[in-house]
C-alpha cells in the first residue's frame, strides 16, 4: 500500500529519481573559510554566551569516515539507524533529504567510507539553542559579522533552506513545550475579546508528540502527516497542509499568534493585534526570511467520533489501459474531494490510494468510488477497493509516517483546479509517462462545498485565505499535483546535473498545463522553480517583499526562493 510523504489531500505525482541540487551563493555574507570568517576567540566568546552550546556540526555519516569525527561506536548506531527520521531530526548535520547535506560535488555516504568526508551544505557550527535568549545571542552574532545565517528544526525542508555551505545554524529541535489553553486570548485584543481553545507549541516539538498530547485532551490540532516534522517551524511558515484543511483551513489559518525573535535580535509577540502586517506574512510566507520562530499558538478542534479509511488498487497491462485508467481517476478528485475525503494516491502501472473521512459512512464511500469500481470492466485492468470503520489510533498508525527518508528525492508541483482535473487531464497523464518510470500523487481537498456531516465542518473557511500570505489559488485547488525524482548516493556529478535541469523543465512543463497564474504549496516545491514569486505566492509577493523590507531591512535572514533573496539554486 502506498504511504504518502505528506498527509493532506495534495496530488503528488511521484517519479523514481529525483536532482540534487547546485550551491547557493550567498552575497555579502561570510561562510566558512573566507578571511571575513571570525577567529576562533570570537566563536569560544559565542560558546560561553550559549552556555556552551555551540557545536560543530558534519553530516550524518561522518562519523564513519575518515577523518577527525571518526566514531567507530557513533558509525554502528548511524548505520543502523540510517533512515530512522527520529535519529536524523535528532542530529544537528543530518537532514530527511540526504541532498540537502551533500553540497553540489560533496559526497558523505555511507557505502563510501574509504573517502574523506565532505562538509557539503551541513553548517559548519550550530548552536543548539534551548532558550529565547541563546536564539537572540545568535542572531546578534550572526548580524554582527555578517555570516550566512540558517535556521533548522527538524532538517525536513524540501527547498534546502535549512542547511548552506559554509553556515552558521540556529538548531531550534531542543526548545520544547505544548501549553494548552481553555480561553486563549490574543496579546493586545480588545477588551471584550472572547477567548477560545488553542494551544501554544514550541519549535522543538514533533506532529506525533503533538497529536499524542491532544488526543490524551480529545482535540486535534491542524498539522502534517509525517510525524517527525516540526510544529512551529518552516511547515506552519509554508502554509501548512494538512488532512483536516478541508474541515478547518491550513495550518496558517489556524495560527493565532506567533513568538519570533526577529533579524534585529528582538523577541516579538505577533498576532493581528501587535503587527497585523508581519502576522499575515508569517502566515504562509515562506522559510527562515522573517525571524527565528519562538511558538506559535493555534485554535484546537474537537476529535471526530470516527473516520472511514478506505483504500483501492487499480493495475494495468500497457500504457493504453493506464491513460483510461489515470483518466478516469484524475476526473474524479473533485466528487472525491467535494465527498469530504482525503487521501495519497500512486500513479504506477495504475492507481492505488489510500483515503480518510472524518465521520464518514461506508454507503457514502461506497457511492463515492462506484466509478472507479467499474474500472475493472475494461480489458486488461484489474480493481479492488474497501473501506472500514476506524478510530483515532487507527488514523494515526495508519496515516502518520516518514517515508522517503535519507534519499535524494525532490518535487516539482502544482495545486489543480477542477478545471485542469476536467480539462487538461490528457495533458497531466501524458507528463507523467513522459517523466520516465512512473508517477505517485496524492491530494486534500480543498473546497468551498459544503459536505454531508454539516456539523463536523461546515463549508470551507476560506475567508482566511485574505489573511494569510498563502497563494490564491488554494481558494480554487482540490489537490497538489507533484512529480519527484531521486538518485542513488552513488550517481555521478552529470548525472545529479542533468536531473536537476529535468526538474526545471518539468516545472515549465507544470506552468504550461495550469497557466501563468497556477500555483503550488511552498513546502512541496521544485527548489529549482524558476518562476518561484509567482508560483509561491502570486500578486502577494510584492507586499510580502514590502514587509520583508521593513522587518529585515538589512536582508539578514535569506534562503533559497525566500522572499526578499535575489541569489538562489541553480541546476
Amino acid at each position: 500500500m502506498y504511504i504518502p510523504r505528506l498527509i493532506a489531500f495534495l496530488i503528488s505525482v511521484i517519479i523514481l529519481e529525483t536532482p540534487a541540487h547546485a550551491e547557493f551563493c550567498i552575497p555579502h555574507r561570510c561562510t566558512f573559510g573566507e578571511k571575513c570568517w571570525p577567529d576562533e576567540h570570537s566563536w569560544q566568546a559565542l560558546n560561553a554566551t550559549v552556555g556552551g552550546r555551540l557545536i560543530r556540526s558534519f553530516p550524518s555519516a561522518a562519523v564513519c569516515h575518515q577523518g577527525p569525527s571518526y566514531d567507530a561506536q557513533a558509525c554502528d548506531i548511524a548505520e543502523k539507524n540510517w533512515d530512522n527520521s527520529f535519529w536524523r531530526t535528532n542530529q544537528s548535520g543530518a537532514y530527511s533529504a540526504l541532498v540537502w547535506e551533500m553540497g553540489k560535488y560533496g559526497q558523505c555516504y555511507l557505502d563510501d567510507f574509504h573517502q574523506p568526508c565532505d562538509q557539503g551544505r551541513v553548517p559548519y557550527y550550530s548552536v543548539d539553542a534551548r532558550s529565547v535568549e541563546d536564539i537572540q545571542f545568535s542572531v546578534n552574532f550572526a548580524r554582527d559579522k555578517d555570516l550566512y545565517l540558517v535556521v533548522k528544526n527538524t532538517g525536513h525542508d524540501h527547498l534546502g533552506r535549512s542547511s548552506g555551505k559554509g553556515s552558521f545554524s540556529i538548531w531550534t529541535h531542543h526548545l520544547k513545550g505544548i501549553d494548552w489553553h481553555d480561553s486563549f486570548i490574543p496579546e493586545g485584543a480588545a477588551p471584550e475579546t472572547s477567548g477560545i481553545p488553542a494551544v501554544t507549541i514550541q519549535p522543538g516539538e514533533q506532529w506525533l508528540d503533538v497529536y499524542r498530547a491532544a488526543a490524551a485532551r480529545n482535540v486535534i490540532v491542524v498539522g502534517g502527516s509525517a510525524r517527525t516534522v516540526g510544529a512551529a517551524g518552516g511547515y506552519v511558515l509554508g502554509g501548512g497542509h494538512s488532512p483536516f484543511a478541508h474541515y478547518y483551513g491550513l495550518a496558517a489559518d489556524n495560527v493565532l499568534e506567533m513568538t519570533i525573535v526577529s533579524a534585529d535580535g528582538t523577541h516579538r509577540t505577533v498576532n493581528n493585534n501587535t503587527d497585523p502586517d508581519y502576522f499575515w506574512a508569517l502566515r504562509g510566507g515562506g522559510g527562515n526570511a522573517w525571524g527565528v520562530l519562538t511558538s506559535v499558538t493555534y485554535k484546537t478542534h474537537h476529535v471526530p467520533q470516527s473516520f472511514i479509511i478506505g483504500w483501492t488498487q487499480i493495475n494495468t497491462t500497457s500504457n493504453e489501459t493506464f491513460k483510461k485508467v489515470a483518466k478516469q481517476c484524475l476526473q474524479l478528485i473533485p466528487t472525491i474531494t467535494e465527498a469530504g475525503f482525503t487521501g495519497y494516491a500512486n500513479i504506477e502501472g495504475g492507481f492505488s490510494a489510500i483515503f480518510v473521512q472524518p465521520n464518514g459512512t461506508l454507503e457514502n464511500f461506497n457511492k463515492t468510488f462506484a466509478p472507479l469500481e467499474k474500472l475493472s470492466n475494461i480489458p486488461g485492468v484489474s480493481a479492488q477497493m474497501a473501506a472500514y470503520p476506524a478510530s483515532w489510533d487507527m488514523y494515526l498508525d495508519t496515516f502518520l509516517k516518514d517515508p522517503n527518508i535519507a534519499t535524494n528525492i525532490q518535487d516539482a508541483s502544482r495545486l489543480l483546479t477542477a478545471d485542469v482535473l476536467q480539462n487538461k487531464t490528457d495533458e497531466l497523464i501524458e507528463l507523467i509517462l513522459e517523466s520516465g518510470d512512473g508517477a505517485g500523487f496524492n491530494w486534500n481537498p480543498i473546497s468551498n462545498e459544503i459536505i454531508s456531516d454539516k456539523s463536523l465542518v461546515g463549508q470551507a473557511n476560506n475567508d482566511e485565505r485574505d489573511n494569510t500570505a498563502v497563494h490564491e489559488i488554494w481558494k480554487q485547488a482540490h489537490g497538489v499535483f507533484s512529480i519527484s525524482t531521486d538518485w542513488n548516493d552513488n550517481a555521478t556529478a552529470e548525472e545529479k546535473h542533468r536531473k536537476r535541469e529535468v526538474m526545471v523543465h518539468l516545472s515549465n512543463r507544470l506552468t504550461d498545463i495550469v497557466g501563468e497564474d497556477g500555483g503550488t504549496y511552498v513546502n512541496e516545491a521544485n527548489p529549482y522553480e524558476p518562476n518561484w514569486q509567482q508560483v509561491f505566492w502570486g500578486d502577494k509577493y510584492q507586499r510580502l517583499l514590502s514587509i520583508k523590507k521593513r522587518v529585515d531591512p538589512t536582508n539578514l535572514l535569506v534562503c533559497n526562493r525566500c522572499v526578499g533573496t535575489d541569489i538562489i539554486l541553480e541546476p
